[in-house]
């Protein structure tokens, strides 16, 4: 008689140990995945985004983490590749036992991964996947993102050009989900205020972007609007430079904002002389922001970069949730997500998501590269409130 007692206790505590804690499959620690671009395209801004996301963790853990648990985080690289980062999502959940995944960044990426992510009950929070095809989609309800969408983006690029009045426009894009996105919002927002004489769309991966070029010089506009990322941008402006485009106006997003395209010489040289761009960025004189930015600085002695912020802040608003719904059901988390995201102070800024977990609102900053010897660095213009 004892030795069944025996066997059923011990059965009762095995059962008990393989119950599933909030988003993991772990009873000791809240597993969480993270997904960045720590190598490809993106790579100038994907590890400090990546930081973003530890030092969300390292605060929540140093606080006592969630109901009692400390997070276990887990980084895998996306390369800048949809499939890559699809693989790293499956890794991640079928591996590592993750629940819920920061990331990836990428649309493309976020976009390959959604499906599996519903079918799996995995809620993605992306803090820099912009892209307007995202939304409204049936995956929504385990895919948010803590970035406005290239609607607002969009809005700001063509903001520029007619405020600059510029005639004749070519929109120069990548021709993927970002590149397209934030072109077709562009020339929506330019009809009837200028003519958009062609739109050109190119390969990222091909790096030689000449005959583009070309065809950009002969068109003769006075304003090129383009989309890219930092990899593809070190050659197109060197490129541009030998065409002598520098003598028009540029505009470009966030992509190419990076220090890695001010070290190519020729690239930072074209930049400073005919570039300007926008950016996400934090509501001037935020505290929140404030108070991120030197913990940032004092964890990684970097400052942090574009998307830092809005990462950190989806890490946050997933505990947030996670310790609202006090459960391992992610559909709950899920939905306590949107809950949250009711102005949630973030250090990004305020935070309200519609019903499909899209960023109703954002700043972004007017930025221009400035020369001081043979520096080169980033200055704000102005900041757009959109």
């Amino acid at each position: 008689m004892l030795k069944k007692v025996a066997l059923v206790f011990i059965s009762l505590l095995l059962l008990v140990l393989a119950l599933p804690a909030v988003g993991c499959s772990s009873s000791s620690t809240i597993k969480i995945g993270s997904v960045m671009d720590l190598t490809g395209a993106l790579s100038g801004m994907g590890s400090l985004i990546s930081d973003g996301v530890k030092l969300a963790v390292q605060q929540i853990n140093d606080a006592g983490g969630i109901n009692g648990k400390k997070i276990e985080l887990f980084t895998e690289d996306g390369q800048t590749d949809a499939t890559a980062s699809f693989t790293a999502v499956k890794k991640l959940v079928e591996v590592n036992g993750c629940k819920i995944v920061i990331g990836p960044m990428t649309s493309g990426a976020v976009m390959a991964s959604a499906e599996y992510a519903l079918s799996k009950k995995v809620l993605i929070i992306s803090p820099s996947a912009t892209s307007p095809d995202i939304a409204q989609q049936l995956y929504r309800q385990f895919v948010f993102r803590t970035a406005a969408t290239d609607l607002l983006q969009g809005q700001a690029m063509a903001q520029l050009v007619t405020e600059g009045g510029y005639k004749k426009v070519v929109i120069f894009a990548m021709n993927n989900s970002y590149g397209q996105g934030i072109a077709d919002v562009v020339n929506q927002q330019l009809t009837g205020k200028t003519t958009v004489a062609k739109t050109i769309q190119y390969d990222p991966n091909k790096l030689d972007y000449l005959t583009e070029l070309q065809t950009i010089k002969d068109l003769a506009p006075d304003c090129v609007v383009h989309i890219g990322y930092q990899a593809d941008a070190d050659i197109v402006y060197k490129q541009a430079l030998q065409l002598g485009l520098n003598k028009i106006q540029w505009i470009a997003p966030e992509g190419v904002y990076s220090t890695d395209t001010l070290s190519v010489p020729e690239a930072a040289q074209f930049m400073a002389s005919s570039v300007i761009g926008t950016r996400p960025t934090a509501p001037e004189g935020l505290a929140a922001y404030t108070t991120f930015a030197a913990a940032f600085k004092a964890a990684f002695n970097e400052d942090p970069g574009t998307y830092s912020d809005t990462a950190y802040d989806a890490a946050n608003l997933a505990f947030a949730a996670m310790k609202v719904a006090g459960t391992s059901d992610t559909t709950k988390i899920a939905a306590e997500v949107l809950k949250q995201a009711k102005n949630f102070s973030g250090a990004s800024g305020s935070i309200t998501m519609n019903q499909y977990g899209d960023r109703v609102s954002g700043d972004y900053e007017v930025w221009k590269v400035v020369q001081s010897g043979s520096t080169y660095t980033y200055a704000r213009v102005k900041v757009i409130k959109l």
